[in-house]
């Protein structure tokens, strides 16, 4: 009989075992769960990123386009934002009368294409050095440009923290 009693007592797991066995697999999930919620923050992080380089070489791009008015986009700056809102309306209105000249519809442009792809986006422009030459009206000192981009990116991170700054920052500088 202790033969028959010995291989039952082998047979099968003991509960102590899956009780292990379920909470080992559930650490190895939450921790797989939070892997997925870092890499999705880390992708629209990302995706801000890139939204921000593409809006800065824009506006760069637009300036070059129009030379004669090079200084004028040097004004632009984070005032300009507050009339756009959430990039749906004010000057970002479907509805909004064209403006001329060619600098401000730039200007409304890229500052509706930055409120709409950056959350509470902000952004300026300065150009030093472009004095403006005799006749042709282009620059006699093409001068630099530094456009600067910031938005709100506080994901995962307490906002009452006072070391953390919730605002990233893209600047681009380049000549004319």
């Amino acid at each position: 009989m202790s033969r028959i009693a010995s291989s039952r007592r082998s047979r099968g797991f003991s509960l102590i075992e899956v009780m292990i066995a379920v909470v080992l697999v559930s650490i190895g999930l939450l921790g797989m769960a939070l892997l997925q919620t870092t890499a999705l923050r880390a992708g629209q992080s990302s995706s801000e990123r890139t939204a921000a380089t593409l809006l800065g070489y824009q506006i760069l791009d637009m300036a070059r386009a129009n030379r004669s008015q090079i200084a004028r986009y040097g004004a632009i700056s984070a005032a300009d934002f507050a009339a756009a809102g959430d990039g749906r309306a004010g000057i970002c209105a479907p509805t909004a009368p064209p403006v001329t000249p060619q600098w401000e519809s730039d200007r409304n442009a890229w500052v509706c294409a930055a409120r709409r792809a950056l959350p509470d986006a902000l952004g300026s422009v300065v150009i030093t050095g472009a004095a403006p030459s005799a006749g042709a009206g282009l620059p006699a000192n093409p001068g630099r440009v530094t456009v600067t981009i910031s938005w709100l990116d506080n994901r995962g991170i307490a906002l009452d923290d006072p070391l953390f700054d919730p605002r990233e920052t893209f600047t681009v500088v380049s000549g004319l």
